[in-house]
């Protein structure tokens, strides 16, 4: 039987692959963040992008809202500039994101919604973060 794993991350080029799966917790949230900033801090000198993809995440707790609004203020004060969001096909996920994603956005960061992997990867190549 595989591992069911809250989340998994991949960096190639420039952009950093996050896809989270199934119900977080506050533990897995801090987790999340820890393994992310270490991830992209060697590429964060110069802007990057991240694709996130929601579609298997389920509603979690109101706490980790704030764990992650602060992991999204932290990107954008270390060069995220696109990012690709690949939506899931559920309301409360998609108003959970949202809660969870309120940090205040600068406005030269690109932030756009994908059906899937295929079009935010297109996305990401004409912006110039994969080649």
């Amino acid at each position: 039987m595989a591992k069911h794993t809250a989340f998994s991350l991949r960096l190639e080029q420039r952009v950093l692959w996050v896809t989270a799966n199934g119900f977080w917790t506050k533990a897995i949230a801090q987790q999340y963040v820890r393994e992310m900033r270490s991830l992209v801090l060697p590429i964060s000198a110069k802007p990057w992008a991240v694709v996130l993809d929601i579609r298997q995440w389920e509603i979690s707790p109101a706490e980790v809202f704030s764990l992650l609004n602060e992991n999204t203020a932290w990107c954008f004060d270390n060069n995220l500039k696109h990012v690709e969001t690949i939506g899931a096909d559920n309301t409360m996920v998609m108003w959970q994101f949202t809660k969870a994603t309120q940090a205040v956005k600068p406005a030269d960061v690109v932030s756009t919604l994908k059906d899937d992997e295929l079009a935010a990867r297109q996305s990401l190549r004409a912006a110039g973060y994969l080649f």
